[in-house]
């Protein structure tokens, strides 16, 4: 018995080990984090916490909802960008006002990230679609070929879908008349496509603030906290510096959003 009682801690960590990361984990799919306007180039504090809590989470995916940086065409901002990123990571963008501005601009973001502004990709049954809300002549929109390519791109069949773009589409107080709400017709028009095609979770950036809402079955998450001036200092409407880690389980994803000092402001879900 005694034997038993001593050996009984050795067992408790065992299971542990075992049982544990099999509960709510799926393998297949990659962890990913979220930030907003990082306004590298600027400062790089809140960027720089966020690249360590990914680390301590194993996430090596990256999403940025636009204003990576502060000057539209800063070469220097950019390569700033990529050597605190690192080559071992993978990002996405979802370019913002302050990465694109004019034709000049969206050439060097093309040729420094090696991206186009708008493009979308799939990991298993997951969509993961990335908007420009910032090409030149059409800022504050997805129209033109950039939409006709949506509708093309929501018409395969995937069972989750995933949208990343730098202006809300239903921006809260501090943003209304600078995001997509400028343009009433095209912003429904964009919402009603997305209802149309079963899109469940939009991330937006541009508000330096946090906010989430639903709309018609769709998560609106607003996440520009990563580090420029925020808009409102009042936390309970969103005023802190911030950024999300999302992780794929058996029913799921789940998305834990954390403040700069990791404590944990909010967690929701996106069920399979």
């Amino acid at each position: 018995m005694d034997s038993l009682r001593r050996a009984w801690p050795s067992i408790l960590l065992l299971l542990f080990m075992v049982i544990i990361p099999n509960i709510g984990t799926c393998t297949d799919y990659p962890p990913f984090g979220i930030i907003g306007d990082t306004k590298i180039g600027v400062t790089e504090a809140v960027y720089k916490r966020f690249l360590k809590k990914i680390a301590e989470e194993g996430v090596d995916l990256i999403f940025v909802v636009g204003d990576v940086i502060d000057r539209p065409g800063d070469v220097k901002e950019w390569e700033r960008f990529l050597e605190l990123t690192g080559s071992a990571r993978t990002f996405h963008i979802a370019p913002g006002n302050h990465d694109i501005n004019s034709t000049k601009s969206m050439k060097v973001y093309e040729k420094t990230i090696g991206k186009p502004p708008y493009y979308a990709f799939a990991v298993n049954d997951t969509q993961f679609i990335i908007l420009c809300t910032e090409l030149p002549g059409e800022i504050s929109k997805v129209t033109g070929k950039q939409l006709e390519w949506l509708k093309n791109t929501l018409d395969q069949s995937f069972a989750q879908r995933i949208v990343f773009m730098h202006k809300p589409i239903f921006p809260t107080f501090t943003g209304k008349r600078y995001s997509l709400d400028r343009y009433p017709v095209d912003r429904d028009m964009l919402h009603s496509l997305f209802v149309e095609h079963n899109v469940k979770l939009v991330f937006a950036g541009h508000e330096h603030l946090y906010s989430r809402s639903k709309m018609d079955g769709i998560t609106y998450v607003i996440t520009g906290g990563g580090g420029s001036r925020l808009h409102t200092f009042k936390e309970e409407h969103g005023g802190f510096f911030h950024y999300i880690v999302a992780k794929r389980g058996k029913e799921g994803y789940i998305f834990n959003v954390y403040d700069i000092n990791n404590r944990l402001r909010d967690t929701f879900y996106l069920k399979q």
